[in-house]
C-alpha cells in the first residue's frame, strides 16, 4: 500500500465511531436526501456521502388515538416506512405529512463543501488593528420576515406537526408557533409530547370554538393583523379568554374599552364577569360607576340581575349627585317586572343611603311609595333615616353602611371659615356665610349659611366632622346658643343650650366631648367651665377656671387643656397659663410675663403648641408642655389680631385677622411648614375676614 493510500486511511477512512459528522442541505432536518456535504470532527474535508435514498421507501402515516384534558380528541399521525418499492425516478407525494409539496429524485444535486475559512491572525495582529475604544453594534429586524415565512409554511402545509378538526374544517399549524401565543395549547402540546415521536401528527378535534372563530385566530398568530368590529368582539374575547391567547385578549379588550357606553357598560361587566376578564372587569365597572347618572337613564339596567343591581348599588364609589336618583332606580328595576322582583325590594333599599336622601322627598316621596307602605322591613329603613335626621346628637349611634357617604361624592380634608366680620365699624353687620377652601384644588365651596344675623364673639369648634358654634352675641344680647352644622347634610340644627351665656370663650373637644371654658359673662369675666356629650345631647359643670379670663388662647396637647393668656378681670393681659386634667377633674396655674397673649388662637402639633399673633403682631410663641418651657418662633408675613387658625395635613393654616385697631382686615392666609420652620402666604379668602372660626372637617363635595 502506498504512502498516499495510507494517509487516504489514516485522515479519511475510520475509525467512523470516533468521528463528528454532520450532514447540511438536509430537509427538515432529515437524513432522507441522496446527497450531502460533510464536515467530519470539524474539518472542511469532504466525508463519505450517505446512500441515497429510494423515493418508495419514504414514511407514511398511520394515526393513534389521544385524550386531552378538556376531553377534545386528539390523534397523532405517526410515520412508519412504506412497503412497496417504485422505480428511482418516481415523484413522492409529502402532503400528509409535510404539506402539499412535491420533491422529485432527480432533482438532487451533490452539495460540495464550502472553500476552508482564511486563517486566523495572531492575537497580537488583532490588538494593532483594532481601536478597542470603538464598538459596534447590529441588530436585525427579522420578526415580520419570520411571520410572513411561518404564514407561507402554514399555508403550504409545510412542516405543519398539529391539524385541528372544527366543523368539519381542518386546520394544519405549527405547534411551537401556536403554543408560543396560547397558554391552552402549550400545555397541550407539553401533554402530548411524551406521547409523541418526533415527525408525528397531532390531530385535535375541537367542538367548543367556530371555525370562523378559529380562522381568525390564527390569522393574528400568523400575521399579528386582526379586523376586530362590534359584531365579532365578543365572540373573539370568549375564545381568546378560553383558550388563553393572552395577547389576543389585551387586543379585544382595548377595542371593547373604547366601546363602552352608558348603554352597554353593565352586559360588558357582566361578560366580563362571567369570563374571569379581570382587566376588561374594572374597566366597565369603573366606567358604570363614575357615569351611574347616565347609566340609570338606560333599558339596560332594568334587565339586570338582582345580585348584579346589589353590587353596583351598594358600591362607595357610585358617583351620584343625589341619593334620590338611586332610590328611583331600584323603584323602577322592581316596577319592570313586579310580580318577582318586589320580593327583594327591601334588601334593594337597604343599598339606598336613605339619611342621605332630603327630609322633604323622604317624607312626601318615599314614606307615601305604596310598595314600601306594604313591607314591614322597608318601613323600618324609612324610619331608620327619619331618626337619623331628627336626632342629630345621636347619629354616632346609628353609624351603619347607609350613613357612610358615597366617596364619588368626592371628599377631601377642607378648612372652614365660619362667619366673622370683612371690615371694623360699627354700622357693620357680622357675616351669615360659611366656605370651605379644598387644598387639593384650590378651590372655595360655599356651605350652608348661619341660621341667624348679625352674631358675632362665638366660639367654632370641630367635633369629627361635625361643626359646633356656641354662645356669642346677638345685636349686642349674649346668648348660650349651640348649634350644629352636619357635614354630612351641609344644614345646621340647634342642639342643647349650654348652662350659661358667654362670648369672647374658648371651645374645644377632649375625648369626644365638647368643652366650653370662661369667657365674658353678663356679669363680667367668667371662671365658669362645661361640657358637652353629644350622644345623650347634654351639658355638665366641671371644675372652674383657677383666674377668670376671656379672649385667651386654648387648645388640647398631651392628655391636657391649655389656656394661655387672654384678659382678665382688670381688662389687661393676665400673663398666666392654666391646665386641666379631665382623668382628675383638677386644674393648675403658673404665671408668667411671657405670656401676654390675647385675641390669638392657640393650635397643637407634633407635641408642641403654637400661638398665633394677637395684639396687633406677627409673633409666633411656641410652648413645649414636656419641657415646660417657651420660646419665639419665625414671625408671620403679616400682624394678625383677631384671626383664627387650624392643624391641616401638619401644617398651621392663619386665616384672615386685622393688623391695627383701625384695620384693614386681612383677605389672605399663610400655612407654617414645621419641617422647614418658615410661613408661607397664599392666595386670598373669599372676602378681608376677622373674628371668624375656622376649622378642619372631612366634607364630601362634588368634583369640578
Amino acid at each position: 500500500m502506498s504512502r498516499h493510500h495510507h494517509r487516504f486511511e489514516r485522515d479519511y477512512r475510520g475509525p467512523w465511531d470516533r468521528r463528528d459528522i454532520r450532514l447540511t442541505g438536509l430537509h427538515n432536518g432529515g437524513a432522507n436526501h441522496s446527497c450531502a456535504s460533510a464536515v467530519v470532527n470539524g474539518n472542511n474535508r469532504p466525508g463519505l456521502l450517505p446512500l441515497p435514498v429510494i423515493p418508495s421507501l419514504l414514511p407514511t402515516p398511520v394515526t393513534v388515538a389521544v385524550t386531552t384534558s378538556s376531553c377534545d380528541l386528539a390523534v397523532k399521525q405517526a410515520i412508519t416506512g412504506a412497503g412497496s418499492v417504485a422505480q428511482a425516478s418516481a415523484k413522492v407525494r409529502w402532503c400528509d405529512v409535510f404539506g402539499d409539496t412535491s420533491v422529485s429524485h432527480s432533482s438532487l444535486s451533490l452539495c460540495t463543501p464550502p472553500p476552508p475559512p482564511p486563517p486566523l491572525l495572531p492575537i497580537g495582529n488583532w490588538n494593532n488593528i483594532l481601536n478597542p475604544t470603538v464598538a459596534l453594534s447590529v441588530s436585525f429586524s427579522c420578526s415580520t420576515e419570520m411571520l410572513k415565512e411561518l404564514n407561507q409554511q402554514r399555508r403550504a402545509k409545510e412542516f405543519t406537526d398539529l391539524k385541528i378538526i372544527v366543523e368539519g374544517k381542518e386546520f394544519e399549524v405549527h405547534q411551537n408557533v401556536l403554543a408560543s401565543c396560547s397558554l391552552y395549547f402549550k400545555d397541550l402540546v407539553k401533554r402530548s409530547s411524551g406521547e409523541t415521536r418526533s415527525g408525528e401528527m397531532l390531530e385535535l378535534k375541537m367542538t367548543n370554538i367556530g371555525a370562523d372563530v378559529l380562522q381568525l385566530l390564527l390569522e393574528f398568530v400568523y400575521t399579528g393583523s386582526l379586523v376586530i368590529d362590534s359584531a365579532n368582539a365578543k365572540t373573539l374575547l370568549e375564545a381568546a379568554n378560553k383558550f388563553q391567547f393572552n395577547t389576543f385578549c389585551k387586543v379585544c379588550v382595548s377595542f371593547l374599552e373604547k366601546q363602552l357606553t352608558a348603554a352597554n357598560c353593565l352586559g360588558v361587566l357582566a361578560m366580563a364577569e362571567a369570563m374571569s376578564c379581570t382587566e376588561l372587569h374594572n374597566m366597565a365597572k369603573a366606567f358604570a360607576l363614575q357615569n351611574f347618572p347616565e347609566v340609570a337613564g338606560q333599558e339596560e339596567i332594568l334587565s339586570v340581575s338582582k345580585e348584579d343591581l346589589v353590587a353596583y348599588l351598594s358600591n362607595d364609589s357610585l358617583n351620584t349627585k343625589a341619593e334620590e336618583l338611586v332610590y328611583e332606580t331600584v323603584i323602577k328595576w322592581i316596577k319592570q317586572d313586579p310580580g318577582s322582583r318586589v320580593q327583594n325590594l327591601s334588601e334593594l333599599l337597604a343599598v339606598v343611603r336613605l339619611p342621605f336622601i332630603h327630609p322633604s322627598y323622604l317624607l312626601n316621596v318615599v314614606d307615601n311609595e305604596e310598595l314600601i307602605k306594604s313591607s314591614e322591613a322597608c318601613r323600618d329603613l324609612v324610619n331608620e333615616a327619619k331618626r337619623y335626621h331628627m336626632l342629630p346628637h345621636a347619629r354616632q349611634e346609628m353609624q351603619t353602611p347607609r350613613t357612610r357617604p358615597r366617596l364619588s361624592a368626592g371628599v377631601a380634608e377642607v378648612i372652614v371659615l365660619v362667619g366673622g366680620r370683612q371690615a371694623i365699624g360699627m354700622n357693620q353687620r357680622s357675616l351669615t356665610a360659611v366656605t370651605c377652601f379644598n387644598p387639593q384644588n384650590s378651590k372655595w365651596y360655599p356651605l350652608a349659611s348661619l341660621p341667624f344675623y348679625d352674631r358675632e364673639f362665638f366660639s367654632v369648634i370641630s367635633a369629627g366632622d361635625n361643626i359646633y358654634l356656641s354662645g356669642g352675641t346677638e345685636s349686642g344680647v349674649m346668648v348660650a346658643d349651640v348649634w350644629c352644622y352636619m357635614s354630612l347634610l351641609d344644614n345646621w340644627n340647634l342642639v342643647s343650650r349650654m348652662t350659661v351665656a358667654r362670648c369672647r370663650h374658648n371651645s374645644l373637644v377632649y375625648d369626644g366631648k365638647l368643652y366650653t371654658l370662661g369667657g365674658l359673662g353678663v356679669s363680667g369675666n367668667l371662671d365658669h367651665v362645661e361640657r358637652y356629650d353629644t350622644i345623650i345631647n347634654t351639658w355638665e359643670t366641671v371644675s372652674p377656671l383657677p383666674k377668670p379670663v376671656h379672649s385667651a388662647a386654648a387648645t388640647v396637647c398631651g392628655g391636657k387643656i391649655y389656656v394661655f393668656g387672654g384678659v382678665n378681670e382688670a381688662g389687661r393681659s393676665a400673663g398666666v397659663l392654666q391646665s386641666y386634667l379631665p382623668q382628675s377633674n383638677t386644674w393648675s396655674f403658673i404665671e408668667s410675663p411671657m405670656i401676654d397673649n390675647k385675641y390669638a388662637p392657640a393650635v397643637s402639633l407634633n407635641g408642641l403648641i403654637f400661638i398665633l399673633g394677637g395684639a396687633y403682631a406677627r409673633a409666633t410663641t411656641i410652648y413645649d408642655p414636656d419641657k415646660g418651657n417657651i420660646k419665639a418662633g419665625p414671625n408671620m408675613n403679616h400682624s394678625r389680631q383677631f384671626c383664627s387658625a387650624a392643624i391641616l395635613d401638619g401644617k398651621i393654616y392663619a386665616t384672615g385677622g386685622i393688623v391695627s385697631s383701625e384695620g384693614p382686615a386681612l383677605n389672605n392666609m399663610e400655612t407654617f411648614d414645621p419641617c422647614t420652620n418658615t410661613w408661607t402666604l397664599l392666595q386670598s379668602l373669599p372676602c378681608p375676614l376677622f373674628r371668624h372660626g375656622c376649622v378642619v372637617i372631612k366634607k364630601y363635595i362634588q368634583s369640578g
